[in-house]
This record gives structure tokens, C-alpha cells and sequence, in this order.
């Protein structure tokens, strides 16, 4: 364990961390996830020295870790089952968050499930899980069907400036019956939902009206660096539901995708759903490609 540097990162150090955390989740999720200028946004909004840590061997970036939001520790290694590396990190990590407050920390931490060190190092390590989550995948191949809109719902285009609140009003209320909800605040669903990000693309998401009124939304996501279209949130207002909104927002965002040259949509869902969403999007061809789990301790 001493023969590992620790230290903060460096804004130096930006590239050769980003090279580790693209390698690690494209293993775990099959796409990098988080792009370069993403990352460099992130360190200029955080607090380096008290909220990351790299750990070098032989003049060798071994790994890093950051804690995001005081409770979220974030676990990236060169060698995947380096569980020396991974423990120290974690220790150091679980220090942050416990300085930040005096009252106890929910912390807070999402692990593949093809992830076996992580996995094992955050169970023994006294976190449990009862919340998971599937990462599921449609390959357009040709054109997908055209959406059978209700009677009286029409589809269009969020636009910037003027229909952030009612967006933000209706991802919330129709969120209301997930069983992991926890309610947020204005200024943290927009930091949630990438807004301030320059990957953010108003042009993606699109909301489901009846009349003026916003009932469902469909909140999309292109990640460039693997031409992959994400679902991120799709929201159908209790008193709006089995009317076929969720699917016809579903196959309105494909079919831009598809526009776009942007052939393969992933999304994640609560593998427990309360309203059953995974059967949703197996009914337009989805399939269940991956899993992570959600993990949580008290300190």
C-alpha cells in the first residue's frame, strides 16, 4: 500500500486521468461516458486539493478518485484489480466526506456489475445495495415506426429560455412514484441534467403537450466519442399514463436519432421499476445489455 504517491490532482494531470476513466467505463458500461471537456469542467467547478486524489507507481499514473457532492466516492484504476489501490482510495475518499460534516454522511456510490474488485471492495467495506439498475440497448438497423400520438397531444422541441420550469416541473412530479426519488431543487436538476455542460443540446429533448400544457418529456443525450444516443429521462404525469405518451416520446427521440445517423440508443432503468418500465422499452425493442448497482453507507 506505501508504495503508491498520493497526492490531489493537477490540472496536468487532466489527460492522462481522462485515459483511465474512458478504459474503465467502457468496460464496465461499453462507452466512455464522460467526455474530455466534461471532465475538464468538472475540475474547474471542484475543489482539486479536498476532492480528488491520483495515485502514481513507478512515475505511472495507478489511479484516481474523486468525491462529488461530499457523498459520492468515485473509484478509477489503471490495473482493474488492483484492490490495494482501490482500498487506499476508498479510505481517503470516506476521510473527505466524513471532514465536510459533523453529522453523519449518506454516502453514496454506483458500481458496475461487471466490476468485481469495486464490487467486492465496497461490500466488505460495510456499504449495502437494494437499488439496480439495467442499461439497456435498441441498434436501429432501418427506420423505426412512427409514433401513434393520442388525441390531442402533440410533440416538439424544448426550447432554451422559456421552458426550463415547466420541464423541470414535470420530470419532478412524474418522478414522484420512483421508489429512489429523492426531490430536488431547481439549480440541482439543471447541474443533474447536464444543462451547464457543452455536450447539453436543447434540440434532444422534447415535450409531449396537451394544449399549453406539458404532461411528458423525453430528456436525450448525444454522447460524441461513442455515437451513442441516451435516453436520460423519459416522464409521463400520473393522470396522463397508459395512453401510449412514454412510448410515442420513445419512438419520436428514435427517430431523430436515426435522422442523425445515430444508430445504437442506450438507457438506464430501475431494474424494479415501480411502473414497470423495463416492459416498455422491451415493447420497442430494447434489450437489457448490462447492470450496475447503487450502494450506500452511513458514516
Amino acid at each position: 500500500m506505501n508504495k503508491y504517491s498520493v497526492r490531489p490532482a493537477k490540472l496536468s494531470d487532466i489527460n492522462a486521468v481522462y485515459e483511465i476513466i474512458a478504459q474503465q467505463n467502457t468496460n464496465d458500461y461499453g462507452s466512455m461516458l464522460r467526455p474530455l471537456a466534461d471532465l475538464r469542467k468538472l475540475w474547474e467547478s471542484i475543489d482539486l486539493d479536498n476532492d480528488t486524489c491520483v495515485a502514481f507507481a513507478d512515475g505511472k499514473l495507478a489511479g484516481y478518485a474523486e468525491l462529488l457532492d461530499n457523498d459520492s466516492p468515485f473509484i478509477y484504476l489503471a490495473e482493474r484489480n488492483n484492490v490495494d489501490l482501490a482500498f487506499q482510495f476508498l479510505t481517503i475518499l470516506e476521510e473527505k466526506a466524513a471532514a465536510y460534516k459533523k453529522e453523519p454522511v449518506n454516502l453514496f456510490a454506483k458500481i458496475s456489475e461487471k466490476n468485481n474488485t469495486l464490487l467486492q471492495l465496497f461490500a466488505v467495506n460495510g456499504y449495502k445495495s437494494n437499488l439496480s439498475f439495467l442499461i439497456m440497448e435498441l441498434v436501429l438497423n432501418e427506420a423505426p415506426p412512427s409514433p401513434q400520438w393520442p388525441a390531442g397531444i402533440t410533440v416538439r422541441s424544448f426550447i432554451k429560455g422559456q421552458d426550463e420550469q415547466m420541464t423541470y416541473r414535470t420530470d419532478e412530479e412524474a418522478s414522484k412514484d420512483k421508489g429512489y426519488h429523492d426531490p430536488l431543487n431547481y439549480e440541482d436538476w439543471v447541474k443533474r441534467m447536464g444543462m451547464d455542460k457543452e455536450s447539453f443540446d436543447p434540440s434532444l429533448w422534447f415535450l409531449a403537450c396537451e394544449g399549453n400544457e406539458v404532461v411528458g418529456v423525453a430528456l436525450n443525450v448525444f454522447a460524441k466519442e461513442s455515437n451513442t444516443g441516451w435516453v436520460d429521462h423519459l416522464s409521463v404525469r400520473q393522470d396522463w399514463r397508459q395512453r401510449g405518451i412514454g412510448k410515442s416520446l420513445l419512438l419520436h427521440s428514435f427517430g431523430e436519432f436515426y435522422r442523425r445517423r445515430i444508430h445504437q440508443i442506450k438507457l438506464s432503468v430501475d431494474s424494479k421499476s415501480l411502473t414497470n418500465a423495463p416492459h416498455l422499452y422491451e415493447s420497442v425493442g430494447m434489450q437489457s445489455i448490462q447492470q450496475y448497482h447503487i450502494y450506500r453507507k452511513v458514516i
